[in-house]
């Protein structure tokens, strides 16, 4: 291996620029599982609304969200605010991007108690104490009751206490259920506004558009690699065929009786096409598996999903198998490398001896000869092909891990918005971990099988 990698640093430019273009790849590879999460999360169930904050809202129900908020969060939302158009509109600056956290913390409860209040007004109009969905008529009839309470002197500090006191006896996973609400009344905003299928729209088609640029970057990126690879790895197979033949040519009498012709031959041709397809192999595999499977890690890792630990433990468990097949098949590997020198020995023999063994009647003999070692290596390709083909069904038994904790997730995520968007995410999460596990264990048994390239005379 050390001679490889001392070819492969002949094409030291090559190989970095592969390294580079590796991890441009391993970027999109990595970026397609969260688009793909936000596009189920975001642009369908909560209808492209990324934000508690309205990109355009009505006068009349600013005013109702206004009466909900502090003096200053108010303030605030005046300021980034337009005026009301012809329509009674009012639209979001484009530069209120830097005080984007501050409006979303202003907005949040507003939005949610609006809603709630919809929601009951719904329910009151239907005659029924069960969760009625509300519509656009519920909204505007809330929306114009806090809009003319706002009038009242000592309104917004009444209003604020009391939800101070009903938000305070709350728990974490009930307050954690009622942030989706504040997406279903920018929903509903929107939909008063005649502008919810197209927000929905212009959200799909945006997120959409990156996925297919990451996509075709991707694709783009794959194929230079594979070029660079296949570039890299024929140059050293030239090479190394020219230094071969030169270095047999220059064999003494006693150093040509060390080797048979058979071994000349395979070192020559057979043991170069395995050298060749080690070097791709490490620069278009074995290379860019650590670097999508770390980087998979770190991203899982960062998602705050709380299920990490399964990921770690899905790696230790994929290397321990890896070293046990590798420590089964290696043996086999080196050992297939004399198998193919003597099958071509005999073969050899046979033809160029033909005229003698028919001479002397020895067909049946050398044909058993031949079945014999044909056999040897046949059986060995067979166990060897057998261990990694076990690779697969070990693999997919690790990978029934992950249903306990698809599982969990679904139980604990019921909702919509918020929470559904958090269960999504940790099941892409934990989607992504087989994918960016399985590259070290499929690429690792496809290196070993690459190792029996074997020895080249010296």
């Amino acid at each position: 291996m050390i001679k490889i990698f001392k070819q492969l640093g002949r094409h030291w430019a090559a190989c970095i620029a592969v390294v580079a273009l590796l991890f441009v790849q391993a970027y999109c590879d990595l970026s397609l599982p969260d688009y793909t999460s936000k596009i189920v999360d975001i642009g369908i169930q909560q209808g492209g609304i990324e934000s508690p904050v309205p990109e355009t809202v009505r006068d009349t129900p600013l005013q109702a969200l206004e009466l909900l908020m502090s003096e200053q969060d108010a303030a605030l939302a005046e300021q980034w605010y337009s005026a009301p158009d012809a329509d009674g509109v009012r639209t979001l600056s484009h530069d209120a991007t830097a005080a984007m956290s501050e409006l979303e913390n202003a907005f949040a409860t507003p939005d949610i108690v609006l809603y709630m209040a919809a929601t009951k007004n719904a329910a009151t109009a239907a005659g029924t104490a069960d969760a009625v969905t509300p519509t656009v008529y519920d909204l505007d009839a809330v929306a114009t009751q806090f809009a003319a309470l706002s009038q009242a002197p000592g309104a917004r500090e009444m209003l604020q206490s009391q939800l101070a006191a009903a938000f305070a006896s709350l728990d974490d996973s009930v307050a954690g259920g009622l942030s989706s609400q504040a997406m279903l009344l920018v929903a509903l905003e929107y939909e008063a506004q005649g502008i919810a299928h197209d927000v929905q729209m212009g959200y799909l088609l945006r997120t959409g558009g990156r996925m297919l640029a990451l996509t075709l970057l991707m694709v783009a990126v794959a194929i230079a690699v594979g070029f660079i690879a296949s570039r890299v790895s024929a140059g050293i197979g030239r090479d190394l065929r020219r230094d071969v033949f030169r270095t047999v040519v220059g064999y003494s009498n006693a150093e040509i009786e060390k080797f048979s012709t058979a071994s000349l031959i395979t070192r020559t041709t057979n043991d170069i096409q395995q050298v060749q397809f080690v070097c791709v192999i490490l620069l278009r595999m074995v290379a860019y598996a650590p670097i999508l499977g770390i980087g998979g890690i770190l991203h899982v890792a960062g998602g705050n999903t709380g299920l990490t630990w399964i990921i770690f433990v899905a790696v230790v468990a994929l290397l321990l198998l890896i070293a046990v097949l590798m420590n089964v098949a290696m043996p086999k590997f080196k050992q297939m490398q004399t198998l193919v020198d003597r099958l071509n020995l005999v073969s050899r023999e046979i033809l160029t001896g033909i005229m003698p063994i028919r001479a002397f009647s020895r067909e049946a003999f050398e044909e058993k000869r031949f079945d014999r070692a044909n056999t040897d290596l046949m059986r060995t390709q067979l166990f060897t092909n057998r261990t990694m083909v076990a690779m697969m069904p070990l693999y997919d038994a690790d990978h029934e891990r992950h249903k306990p904790a698809h599982c969990l997730v679904r139980r604990q995520g019921h909702g919509y918005g918020h929470d559904a968007g958090r269960r999504d995410d940790c099941l892409h999460h934990l989607h992504d971990a087989d994918r960016h596990v399985v590259p070290d264990a499929v690429d690792g048994g496809r290196y070993a099988a690459a190792r029996r390239c074997g020895r080249r005379p010296h």
